[in-house]
């Protein structure tokens, strides 16, 4: 059964999950622009910052994430989605309650575990709308809902942190009395549940017929007739997030302690950089991929992630030396660019070599292989550097430009390496 293409639901489809993306980017990444009054509130280190910020959040979403890939291979993918983001805005909205460092963690491990729903449900969503030389564009897009997420998440942040802040003590129905960072929660995950109603509208793709759910041996034998090509990808791509969320964590904090900046001017530097060169680069990546295929590349996907890789190598290494914020700025833009136009030829590549059946699972595995390296380590990474190695929170620029200098070499390396033992994709489509 071939793809039944429906251009305008197509790209509504693609609309709404990108906006899910972003909203949950938004939820995962307030944080940052909350470090300072957290860690007074809890008493906590960078290091100890940096696991809320990654691990809470990467562990158990990888953990529960399996599971719920499996049920969207089953089950309507439409509705895992639905509840997964009615449930991350509410754990989000929640973690402006706790009283201590336990339970804010385990409000974040809930984000987690909502979040888990989205990227293998929409994959999977994703490929069933669209076939496949039309493919690298729409997750692109979708993908792109990170650095727009990112993005709003500064700018949108840094406004509604002045404001609310301003509002001292308001009281919230079910949440009490709250104020300051813990008021910021609260209105940022109350403000994403309207992207649950959007899902409702969105129709749930035709599954092959005939054809019972795959197996975990059948997916096992497929990984390993196939593991070159998703070990590299997955390996690869993975490597390039654990700077990338580093530099997503870790920038507003490094405008304050580096460059003197307050929170709502780092909030308009880093977001402004994140949002256009994000979008930009999630256009550039999934447009030249699908144009280089339509024109009879056949590892265009591969052609261009590889040139990405090697676009990522120099930027975050050298932003954190800039004498300015603004000249930081300038070079961390290239890192986004290149991560956002790495994003859509990555993922279309997975679901271009991957059966049907199997689809979310095989979504599940390539976002794990970026959420649990990158988000765990990257942020992870610069804390305990800071903390450990340098021992002096004004050198978290040091810290972030060894972090980069370490990994994007190793990222660059993998998906060269990915292009240059790859063949013709193999297209697998509705098996």
């Amino acid at each position: 059964m071939n793809t039944v293409y429906r251009p305008a639901h197509a790209w509504y489809v693609v609309g709404v999950l990108a906006l899910a993306n972003c909203v949950s980017f938004i939820d995962r990444l307030i944080l940052s622009l909350l470090v300072q009054p957290i860690k007074s509130e809890l008493a906590i280190s960078d290091t100890a910052f940096s696991l809320l910020a990654g691990a809470a959040f990467a562990i158990f979403y990888c953990g529960i994430g399996l599971v719920i890939a499996r049920w969207a291979d089953r089950y309507s993918r439409k509705w895992i989605v639905t509840i997964g983001i009615t449930l991350w805005c509410l754990m989000t909205a929640l973690s402006g309650t706790a009283r201590s460092y336990l339970q804010l963690f385990a409000y974040r491990v809930g984000v987690g575990v909502g979040e888990a729903t989205l990227s293998p449900s929409a994959y999977s969503l994703l490929a069933g709308h669209f076939p496949p030389q039309k493919l690298a564009l729409a997750v692109g897009i979708f993908s792109a809902g990170v650095t727009a997420g990112t993005g709003l998440a500064y700018l949108l942040g840094g406004s509604v942190i002045g404001w609310v802040i301003s509002l001292g003590s308001v009281e919230l129905p079910l949440l009490g009395e709250l104020s300051g960072w813990r008021l910021v929660m609260a209105v940022v995950g109350l403000l994403g549940l309207p992207v649950a109603l959007l899902m409702a509208f969105v129709r749930e793709p035709a599954r092959p017929q005939g054809l019972p759910p795959a197996t975990l041996t059948e997916v096992w034998a497929h990984f390993k007739a196939h593991a070159k090509e998703y070990g590299y990808v997955f390996a690869g791509y993975g490597a390039t997030t654990i700077t990338a969320f580093a530099v997503m964590i870790w920038t507003p904090e490094l405008y304050r302690r580096q460059y003197g900046a307050g929170i709502g001017e780092a909030a308009l530097v880093i977001g402004t950089v994140a949002l256009i060169g994000g979008l930009l680069g999630a256009f550039i990546g999934g447009a030249l991929s699908d144009r280089l295929e339509a024109n009879g590349d056949s590892r265009a996907k591969l052609r261009v992630l590889a040139g990405c890789g090697i676009g990522l190598l120099l930027p975050a290494v050298l932003a954190p030396l800039m004498p300015t914020m603004h000249g930081h700025a300038a070079l961390i833009f290239l890192t986004f660019l290149f991560g956002s136009a790495a994003m859509g030829p990555a993922g279309a590549f997975v679901q271009s070599i991957t059966p049907d059946r199997m689809r979310a699972q095989f979504g599940a595995f390539y976002q794990f292989s970026l959420v649990l390296v990158g988000a765990t380590l990257g942020p992870f990474a610069v804390g305990f550097v800071t903390d450990q190695v340098f021992g002096d929170e004004a050198k978290i620029g040091l810290s972030m430009a060894l972090v980069a200098a370490v990994f994007n070499p190793i990222a660059a390396w993998l998906l060269w390496r990915a292009f240059r033992l790859s063949k013709a994709a193999p297209l697998v489509q509705n098996l």
